[in-house]
């Protein structure tokens, strides 16, 4: 009922109104907390790969690289590669050919944690690496890096 003036009194409201609206923010926040708990990847621990029972042939291995190394090169030369692409894959190579050669899972390693395994040829290489592959511009001798990746193919045990 309007007052003398015409004016309305405040209107009550029930408090399950703010009840409601606090079980609405609640259920929002579980959402929000459960959703990523539910939907995240399980962590798949891979396997050890044991592969001091396989023969290795080394010297066929190093003349496997050797020519990996040469096409790097030669991809590099013909404008195929940039010298960040070509500085990444004979990252790559190295850390490929210490896998095969002895079971070194280096693909899978940071460069703190190749120095920590001392496997200092293949981190010393790496290290070599790092800056044209990570340098915001890119230079470096994509011929040097091919000459560092031979001497650590040609120097591991």
């Amino acid at each position: 009922m309007p007052g003398g003036n015409g004016f309305f009194p405040p209107v009550a409201y029930s408090p399950l109104w703010a009840a409601l609206a606090v079980v609405i923010l609640l259920v929002l926040a579980a959402f929000y907390i459960v959703v990523p708990l539910l939907t995240r990847q399980a962590r798949v621990e891979e396997p050890e790969v044991d592969v001091s029972w396989m023969p290795v042939d080394v010297p066929a291995l190093r003349g496997k690289y050797e020519v990996l190394i040469s096409e790097v090169e030669a991809s590099h030369r013909l404008g195929e590669l940039s010298v960040r692409a070509a500085h990444q894959r004979l990252s790559l190579l190295l850390r490929l050919f210490a896998y095969e050669s002895s079971g070194i899972r280096a693909p899978h390693m940071t460069l703190a944690e190749l120095r920590e395994g001392r496997d200092t040829p293949l981190s010393d290489a790496v290290a070599k690496l790092y800056p044209g592959e990570f340098e915001a511009i890119e230079r470096g001798s994509v011929l040097d890096a091919a000459e560092v990746a031979r001497r650590m193919v040609y120097s591991w045990n």
